[in-house]
């Protein structure tokens, strides 16, 4: 699976306020699309004096993304950018892979 960092913008206050009761409901109950086949959520922080929403997760394709953060965005407006991140391990094996090209090229 791969990582993604997601940035969540909230459109307004009242967006808002009525997001974060659907939101508390859902953490009572449980929250059953944090983590499912596919879609892992690792960590979720928010800024509610700015109106953002920081997550840290890891899926294994765009439809579980969607899956997790979609119902946000259709009922409350909130806006997702979504920047696909490496782990630590992911990062030494990019930057030794694109050391060997660089030096290929001469």
């Amino acid at each position: 699976m791969a990582y993604y960092h997601v940035h969540g913008v909230i459109p307004d206050t009242l967006s808002q306020s009525e997001g974060y009761k659907l939101f508390e409901q859902y953490i009572a109950s449980g929250a059953p699309k944090d983590n499912f086949d596919g879609f892992e959520l690792i960590s979720r922080v928010h800024a509610p004096q700015t109106g953002e929403v920081f997550v840290t997760c890891k899926a294994e394709s765009h439809l579980k993304m969607a899956e997790h953060f979609g119902i946000w965005r259709a009922k409350f407006g909130v806006e997702w950018n979504v920047l696909p991140v490496f782990n630590d391990e992911e990062v030494i094996l990019r930057n030794k892979q694109l050391a060997e090209e660089v030096a290929a090229m001469g």
